[in-house]
């Protein structure tokens, strides 16, 4: 994360003293998880971009989406998941100088991901006397995007005015997660881990950005 906001303040910095555009975004969609026991739910973003020449743009991106988790012996017990990857990718355009510009992108980054435990899986371990935790810690993240954006109004400069944005991304993540069963009248704790959960999903969104 420390290295990720460093090296965006460079490219800021750079992007200021050579005039080139800065875009700043937001969208929302939807997402959808690959993984069978992962459902989908709504979607939301926002994105800084920096442009390095007509072609290629660094892009800061984050992101958030929520799932309901159906449930599974081997995985996550029945909750919602929340992932929220934060990632820097490439991104190439073509047709620069045109009102559509379909571009291309490649990244990655970290997932900020959590869960919380269905309230009735909860009351059911506990009228046997028993409190159910489980938690899903955070994992790196590779993304591939395809859309374009098309230009509403231009700007003075190339790449400066407002946008309107469609992608579709495919997201790759894992992640580990750990589980607790504790005695309520010993206290006693039985603990677990679930490693390697596949977090991979796919997105589409739709949103504006602004480039000055």
């Amino acid at each position: 994360m420390k290295k990720t906001l460093v090296v965006c303040l460079l490219l800021l910095l750079l992007n200021v003293l050579s005039g080139a555009a800065i875009r700043l975004g937001l969208s929302g969609g939807y997402a959808k998880h690959l993984e069978s026991n992962f459902g989908g739910g709504p979607a939301a973003g926002f994105s800084l971009g920096f442009d390095l020449t007509s072609m290629f743009a660094v892009e800061a991106r984050g992101l958030w989406f929520a799932s309901d988790v159906a449930g599974s012996t081997t995985s996550l017990s029945k909750g919602q998941m929340t992932v929220m990857p934060v990632e820097l990718a490439l991104v190439a355009r073509f047709g620069a100088g045109k009102k559509l510009i379909p571009y291309v992108a490649l990244g990655g980054g970290y997932g900020l991901n959590s869960f919380k435990v269905d309230s009735t899986v909860v009351s059911a371990w506990s009228k046997m006397g028993m409190t159910l935790a489980e938690s899903l810690k955070g994992g790196p993240t590779i993304l591939v995007g395809a859309g374009f954006d098309y230009i509403l109004k231009p700007g003075p400069k190339p790449g400066q005015g407002l946008f309107l944005n469609l992608e579709a991304r495919y997201l790759m993540g894992k992640a580990d997660g750990s589980w607790s069963l504790t005695d309520t009248a010993s206290k006693e704790k039985a603990t677990g881990t679930l490693g390697g959960l596949k977090l991979d999903s796919v997105m589409f969104t739709l949103g504006l950005k602004y480039g000055f």
